[in-house]
């Protein structure tokens, strides 16, 4: 149990103990009432136990969770929270209720959250990122330049997202697409928020 932190191998004791003597997993709830701690942060612990291979938990159903004893997965399953524009830009959402893709564990290398993103539009076409494509974002709210990024574009009627490379000039920020017929955009320092970075790529047949 070594790939485990103290705090996320006292979670899972604490299913396995749970599951042993009810018969059934134990709630969100239960789970931060146990910890001292929030829902959301219970959630986040147990996401990482998902995605570390610990635990198996199908998606909308409650107390769906059961203890995987060979956690040597070659995949997880990461929800898809939206569409990303690779074009001029779509209007910020979320789904209520992802879906979930599975994706290659190389793609997932430390405890940050990740989720996956459908692209919409082909300005990184040059990165063989193509229209309906899926994309894993690491969630992180900052980036160095060059790295393909999920990038925020405040001052705008609506708050648009873009996928685009990301370089940072000082007093301005540029967002480059990788189109040769497309023109790069270059934005002032607090109109940019990065929401994460370009993981990997997953394309359905």
């Amino acid at each position: 149990m070594g790939n485990l932190t103290k705090k996320q191998l006292d979670l899972l004791n604490f299913i396995k103990k749970y599951i042993s003597e009810h018969e059934e997993a134990p709630t969100l709830n239960e789970m931060a009432e146990f910890m001292g701690t929030t829902l959301a942060a219970a959630q986040f612990r147990l996401r990482t136990l998902v995605l570390k291979g610990f635990i198996i938990k199908e998606p909308n159903k409650p107390r769906s969770i059961s203890i995987n004893n060979k956690p040597e997965l070659k995949s997880f399953s990461l929800p898809v929270y939206g569409t990303i524009s690779a074009g001029d830009g779509i209007s910020v959402f979320e789904e209520p209720d992802p879906d979930l893709i599975d994706v290659p564990s190389t793609m997932i290398k430390t405890d940050v959250p990740y989720y996956c993103l459908r692209v919409n539009g082909n300005s990184m076409i040059g990165d063989g990122i193509m229209d309906n494509d899926y994309i894993v974002v690491r969630q992180q709210n900052y980036a160095d330049n060059g790295e393909i990024v999920v990038a925020i574009i405040n001052g705008e009627p609506d708050e648009k997202a873009n996928l685009k490379r990301f370089f940072n000039h000082g007093d301005q920020i540029e967002l480059r697409p990788s189109n040769s017929e497309l023109p790069p955009k270059f934005y002032r320092q607090e109109q940019i928020l990065i929401r994460g970075k370009f993981s990997g790529l997953i394309r359905k047949k």
